[in-house]
């Protein structure tokens, strides 16, 4: 579910992932709003009064694909590259100066546009990954 859970956030949806939180605290931080994304067959039970979908697929991108079926999600409701993958905190855009030095300067060099996480403070840019992510997107909003 990890490798789902960077990809949806990739799209720019805010995903908490059970990992990231100490043992039983995961609860503590999903509300009522939120889809709870599952492959084990008695969390339902566990989470019941939470919207639950029973993901199948092994395969991430074919979990992706289970998951915007069943939420009716749409591509021109994404955000993608708005959200930390690690994290999941959205990112700002931050002036080239602001991130000089933790950043390869060929990258420096070459790039316009940076964001950083604020939690983390990791540093994004577009690249060759930011292309390949938004066709592999396509593709799969062409698969549902």
């Amino acid at each position: 579910m990890g490798r789902l859970a960077k990809w949806l956030r990739l799209m720019g949806f805010d995903t908490l992932l059970e990992t990231d939180y100490p043992k039983k605290a995961f609860a503590e931080h999903v509300g009522p709003e939120r889809v709870f994304l599952t492959r084990t067959r008695r969390a339902p039970a566990v989470h019941s009064a939470l919207r639950t979908i029973l993901i199948q697929a092994n395969d991430p991108m074919d979990q992706l694909v289970e998951v915007i079926r069943r939420t009716a999600l749409r591509r021109e409701g994404l955000r993608p590259f708005s959200r930390c993958l690690p994290c999941n905190e959205p990112i700002a855009a931050v002036a080239r100066e602001e991130v000089a030095g933790t950043v390869p300067d060929y990258v420096l060099e070459n790039q316009e546009s940076f964001s950083r996480c604020p939690k983390c403070r990791r540093v994004y840019w577009p690249g060759s990954h930011t292309t390949r992510s938004l066709e592999k997107i396509k593709e799969i909003f062409e698969k549902v």
